[in-house]
């Protein structure tokens, strides 16, 4: 008995060895992939391209914990050949993010969990969008879909708010995701909108997606802070200074999620990285990861910030 446990540790050794080696294997810098190990020996890689595209590379059950926030329906345009978030109908924003989940799935082990953070947006229907935005430049582009006439093919009111957090959340739920939790980020000191004729939005879904019925998650962090479970009060972050025009999360909500959702020595996964917030808090924690984005100029930013852990 105690051989053949021994066998079963060391081929679970071999088999981490090798997931790691594929993940995380020194290869020379390109335009595409990059590599390196932090001075605490937390290693990590950044690769370019399409989401969808370079999950299909990875290997299968080989990450503990995703943590990631995709582009917005019709909110930023980041001038990206195939890019997510400028379709032209809801249903192809919908099946757009739940084909990229469908790979998360199955690089995610079957303990691992994935934190998935979603905005909404409002359909207007009242045609081309004019001026500036105060909040960003990348909110004024064209016509877009959600200002044409139609009501996206889906029979909404002007001035509808869509729901397209939960339009996912339930497509992907259909796809076998399970959703265990749906977590309430509540955006404190956020800038208020401009509207008069309803409340500002101070908030914005975290949903907590699992692959199995059990799972690795630890509550204990919760309870220490004393915190509502499921609403989570967390300053938003403020535009960087990198001259970087994106939409970063702050360091708090993931090292929440990550504190929860992720074993330790766990390998952690962002597929729309961004400014690469979640590999840098994940490194800093003590996790090792791996980052997805079709930006160029966002990866090569999220690479300077990993090499100076």
């Amino acid at each position: 008995m105690a051989d053949i446990k021994k066998d079963n540790i060391l081929k679970k050794d071999v088999e981490i060895s090798t997931l790691n080696d594929q993940l995380f294997h020194e290869t020379p810098n390109t335009e595409t992939e990059w590599h390196g190990t932090s001075s605490t020996g937390k290693q990590w890689t950044v690769y370019c391209g399409s989401s969808e595209e370079v999950l299909k590379k990875l290997p299968d059950s080989s990450i503990h914990c995703i943590v990631t926030s995709p582009p917005y329906f019709w909110l930023r345009d980041y001038g990206m050949n195939g890019q997510i978030g400028l379709e032209e109908s809801v249903k192809d924003y919908v099946d757009a993010l739940s084909n990229v989940m469908a790979e998360a799935y199955r690089v995610l082990r079957k303990d691992g969990v994935l934190f998935l953070n979603l905005g909404d947006t409002y359909y207007s229907g009242k045609g081309k969008s004019h001026g500036t935005d105060r909040k960003s430049g990348k909110r004024r582009f064209g016509l877009r879909a959600v200002d044409k006439s139609g009501g996206l093919g889906i029979g909404l009111q002007r001035k509808s708010i869509i729901g397209i957090p939960w339009r996912v959340a339930i497509e992907m739920s259909s796809k076998g995701w399970i959703l265990r939790s749906p977590i309430i980020w509540h955006r404190e000191n956020c800038l208020p909108e401009s509207v008069a004729d309803r409340p500002s939005r101070s908030y914005e879904n975290l949903f907590m997606f699992a692959k199995d019925r059990k799972y690795f998650f630890n509550k204990q962090p919760l309870i220490d802070k004393k915190v509502e479970e499921d609403m989570w009060t967390i300053a938003s972050r403020p535009k960087t200074r990198s001259g970087l025009d994106t939409a970063p999360f702050p360091d708090e909500l993931v090292a929440r999620c990550l504190e929860i959702g992720c074993p330790p020595e766990g390998i952690v996964l962002d597929p729309f990285l961004g400014s690469g917030t979640t590999a840098r808090v994940a490194v800093t924690m003590g996790y090792s990861t791996v980052g997805i984005d079709l930006n160029p100029e966002f990866c090569l930013y999220s690479v300077s910030n990993l090499r100076k852990l």
